[in-house]
């Protein structure tokens, strides 16, 4: 069976934005879905959120998709660097990533300083990437999310005027995603 784990970001939590709708439509085709829980979001600390999805994600087989958001995707592309070694993935949909620090938000800069993504391991063991962007991200700029996917060898689709796919950008429904991912759940 097909597992979907869902990874929030910088100051949200998994009731948030699109998660919530997300995990209804891959439960209703049949496949589990988990909606990871970071500790303290606002304020997030590199070593617990990397001991959050070490706790959540698992089992990790080639069944296993993950879906994040913002930082979610940075944490989850660092965990996966090592959680992977030797095993499969059969998809990443990472929404509004990034690899390089953020002028817009520079709290956050200790945090991704941390983190490390072999782009080989996340290419050779995951199947299927995906980036979603958005030409009016506010917080992560469009050649910030194409660094990354050209890094990684994903596919990117770009969402025009999404901002930063937040409930706030009208997001509490992802279409886009859900049809890039219920291909790989039927």
């Amino acid at each position: 069976m097909n597992t979907v784990f869902i990874v929030h970001g910088y100051r949200a939590a998994p009731q948030n934005h699109w998660f919530p709708w997300l995990a209804q439509k891959i439960q209703s085709v049949g496949a589990a879905c988990e909606i990871v829980h970071l500790e303290d979001s606002s304020a997030p600390q590199y070593e617990v959120w990397k001991e959050c999805l070490h706790m959540q994600i698992s089992p990790l087989d080639e069944n296993s998709i993950v879906v994040a958001h913002s930082l979610g995707c940075l944490s989850s592309l660092d965990f996966l660097s090592e959680a992977l070694k030797g095993k499969k993935l059969k998809a990443i949909f990472l929404i509004a990533p990034f690899k390089e620090s953020l002028p817009a938000l520079p709290e956050l800069n200790g945090f991704i300083q941390q983190a490390k993504i072999d782009e080989h391991v996340i290419r050779t063991a995951i199947q299927k990437r995906f980036i979603f962007l958005s030409n009016n991200d506010p917080y992560v700029t469009a050649p910030e999310s194409i660094r990354l996917g050209f890094a990684i060898h994903a596919q990117m689709v770009e969402i025009k005027s999404a901002g930063h796919f937040m409930q706030d950008d009208g997001f509490v429904e992802f279409s886009e995603l859900w049809e890039k991912l219920n291909h790989l759940l039927v």
